[in-house]
């Protein structure tokens, strides 16, 4: 049995094309879809804001930009979250997607000027037995 994986998206702003990091990002969304087993649910969520902070932010200073990422304790889940807390795109927050899209559909390619406000994504991973 594939392994379904359901990706939902909701950016904003303006796109470019993907960011340097690629490669460790698609090794460590490789290994959280991975450790995902047959009838089982595992999610993460990064949340970008471009231009301030959340509004449940009991930060004081001003802030150009704020992220966020909800791993619910899954230790793959979480390294990919501690990666996109580090290095994913806020500004330019689908590049982010792309790069997932990218990994999991390595025959996908996007228009140079692509852009994506919203998306919803799903993958079959695995053989038919996984």
């Amino acid at each position: 049995m594939k392994t379904p994986i359901l990706m939902v998206v909701l950016l904003s702003g303006i796109l470019v094309p993907g960011f340097a990091h690629a490669d460790p990002f698609c090794a460590l969304l490789r290994k959280f879809v991975n450790s995902v087993e047959p009838g089982e649910k595992r999610e993460f969520t990064f949340h970008t804001l471009w231009g301030g902070d959340f509004k449940d932010s009991h930060e004081d200073d001003d802030v150009i930009y704020a992220k966020r990422c909800i791993h619910n304790n899954y230790a793959p889940a979480k390294a990919v979250c501690d990666y996109l807390m580090e290095h994913g795109a806020v500004e330019f927050a689908g590049n982010n997607v792309k790069d997932a899209v990218r990994c999991l559909s390595p025959k996908t390619d996007f228009a140079p000027q692509f852009v994506l406000h919203l998306a919803s994504f799903s993958f079959s991973v695995g053989s038919e037995n996984r």
